[in-house]
């Protein structure tokens, strides 16, 4: 079955109302891990998928301390009667991990500023009473804040914190209505303190502050939750391949999420959907499994992290997977276009290069005047862009496994209850579901010729890569960092070509080499043209070699470790000295893949030059070196 047949036979057989509604279904519950919403969901889950036909398990891993709102309202009582905010209008409102009060208590607030530093607190008591933290664009500060104000002795906390701003798009002043569904972290910390935190739309925080301008402030909160040891169920189904059953194409979702928490519905309709469009698919007999494809849904983190435990040759036997967070939004609505978020350059790999090429086959929307039929006008704007940390694609890639998303973003109205069942949008979920079922049903059957086409795919588009970079640095300003660029990506990309051979029956080197070579001579000579110096003696710190102590699931390390709120503030003024563009929006990327490179054989300077390059920004050693720097002072690697 050639590709058009192909995109073809997963149109036909995959219904995007279908994927709309088990989505729709998820919205109505309230969905935080091990709560009755969230078993509802994946009691649905399990149904669908075993009427679809599929071999489906579940697994129940024991959770403690599991977290359920029943109600909360938050008002101001004194120097006048207003709401702010209450749980059934806005259930994002209460964080997660937040204490229950003794019924309607009345407290306090103290106006605290953005407390993100201990100095935020001098001179104010916080003792059983509400702190106000004004929110920041600095995601961690978030987190940092409510630390802070627990130390101090406050009962409560209330913010109007947005996270992941995007100028001009997503900032609190654009969507003044939205309620942000924070958590506080990490949850074990604070699920048996007797502390709650509100989040309050931006309008409200408006609201307080012009009351405390003209003196005290006194609010009344009203929380209601249930603390509970639970369990944490685990969907997993498979279609069994016939000659290499070991060998899998992982399609990851995540059901868990806020009430109506579409974004994370959406990702759980299409993986349900695209499980039994490709079951109907085998079952008809028109295409024949030799790997199996696999559909894992779950909490998101632990359903990614299950996997992994229990598939500890995962590395090696997972083809790709294809990882989906909010992968159906009406772009117009929430002002989002759908983003297929690379793979890792730390894991070098076909996948981005044959994901793209799928991306520009997919039928579209729309008919072109010039043709009858055709479908090549696309209604539904989608973007291939580089690696973004987000998801369950997180802990996939850190431990070397090709790892794709599809989301939604930027999204005015991210984990708020402006994500309602009215913003799915069931031409984004085909979009979404043509590239992954096409990927899956090609990956599932390839032999040596598809090896062979997939990495001409490779060479190809890098071959393009390299004219353009050195066309760009020849009309720009060259630099020993424009030889090294280029010399970086034609080295990345031979890599990712030289992976296409794991598709194959039999020994397809001989014709892998010849492409690899063409992309190497182009390398060369785009780095022949270039008027740029050899490179220069660097800094002592940029030769330094990290290597990892952990490895295995042990590697699963948190990105900052070692580094106090004040260290990374440190690190993102430094990125943004080295680059205009870079700064506190750049450091959950850029730690992530200062981690992921680290092999024991890169130097500082190396990974430095990798991150720069994978992200687009001037990255220079020393903010690298205080990242790696934190993992070493954390036990999780040495430096040589």
């Amino acid at each position: 079955m050639n590709r058009e047949a192909m995109f073809e036979a997963v149109d036909r057989a995959f219904d995007p109302e279908r994927a709309r509604e088990t989505a729709v279904e998820m919205t109505q519950y309230y969905r935080a891990p091990g709560t009755s919403g969230f078993h509802a969901a994946m009691e649905y889950v399990e149904r669908a998928l075993t009427d679809a036909g599929l071999d489906v398990s579940v697994d129940r891993p024991t959770m403690t301390d599991a977290w359920e709102p029943n109600d909360a309202r938050l008002s101001v009582v004194a120097p006048e009667a207003t709401t702010l905010i209450d749980y059934e209008t806005a259930p994002a409102c209460i964080a997660w991990a937040s204490s229950a009060t003794d019924g309607p208590e009345q407290f306090e607030v103290v106006d605290v500023g953005t407390g993100e530093h201990a100095t935020d607190f001098e001179g104010k008591d916080l003792d059983g009473k509400v702190a106000f933290v004004h929110g920041t664009e600095r995601r961690p500060g978030w987190w940092e804040a409510a630390r802070n104000a627990v130390d101090a002795g406050a009962r409560g906390i209330i913010t109007d914190y947005m996270l992941y701003q995007t100028p001009g798009v997503r900032e609190p002043e654009l969507v003044p209505e939205a309620a942000q569904l924070l958590r506080l972290r990490p949850p074990e910390a604070f699920v048996n303190e007797d502390v709650w935190a509100f989040s309050i739309p931006h309008a409200a925080a408006e609201t307080l502050d012009g009351y405390l301008a003209d003196g005290p402030v006194t609010v009344e909160a009203d929380v209601d939750v249930d603390v509970f040891d639970s369990d944490l169920p685990y969907v997993e189904a498979t279609i069994p391949g016939s000659e290499k059953p070991d060998e899998t194409i992982l399609f990851c979702g995540h059901a868990s999420g806020i009430k109506p928490g579409a974004n994370c519905a959406e990702g759980t309709g299409l993986v349900v959907e695209l499980a039994r469009a490709l079951e109907s698919l085998v079952e008809d007999g028109e295409f024949e499994p030799k790997r199996s494809l696999t559909f894992i849904l779950g909490g998101e983190g632990p359903v990614s992290e299950h996997y992994l435990d229990t598939h500890p040759d995962a590395a090696a036997d997972v083809v790709t997977t294809l990882t989906y967070c909010s992968t159906g939004h009406k772009q117009h609505e929430t002002e989002s276009t759908l983003l297929l978020s690379s793979s890792p350059d730390s894991v070098r790999h076909y996948t981005n290069d044959y994901l793209a090429e799928l991306a520009e086959l997919s039928p579209k929307d729309a008919d072109w005047i010039g043709k009858e039929g055709g479908k090549e006008l696309p209604l539904v704007s989608l973007t291939q862009h580089y690696y973004t940390p987000w998801s369950d694609n997180t802990r996939f890639a850190a431990l070397g496994i090709p790892a794709p998303l599809f989301m939604s973003w930027p999204d005015r109205c991210f984990h708020s209850q402006l994500l309602t069942k009215d913003v799915i949008d069931p031409r984004a979920l085909r979009r979404s579901a043509l590239i992954s079922g096409v990927a899956g049903l090609e990956l599932a059957t390839a032999d040596d010729r598809t090896a062979e086409s997939i990495a001409r795919i490779v060479a190809g588009r890098a071959t393009d890569r390299l004219r353009r970079l050195g066309s760009r640095y020849a009309t720009g300003e060259s630099d020993d960092r424009a030889r090294r660029h280029i010399e970086y990506v034609g080295e990345r990309d031979v890599e990712a070509l030289q992976t296409a051979a794991e598709l194959a029956d039999g020994d397809v080197s001989e014709r892998l080499d010849r492409l690899a070579e063409s992309v190497e001579e182009t390398a060369s000579q785009e780095v022949d043209s270039l008027e740029a110096p050899d490179q220069p003696d660097r800094d002592p710190a940029a030769q330094r070699v990290p290597v990892r102590t952990v490895e295995g699931g042990d590697a699963l390390v948190d990105r900052w470790t070692g580094l106090a709120y004040d260290d990374l503030l440190a690190v993102a003024d430094e990125l943004h000295e080295d680059d205009p563009e870079a700064g506190w929006r750049s450091l959950r990327v850029v730690s992530d893949e200062a981690w992921n490179f680290v092999d024991g054989e890169r130097t500082v300077g190396e990974i430095a030059d990798a991150v720069g390059f994978e992200f687009g920004l001037r990255v220079d050693p020393g903010p690298i070196e205080t990242i790696l720097e934190g993992h070493a002072e954390g036990g999780n690697l040495r430096f040589e």
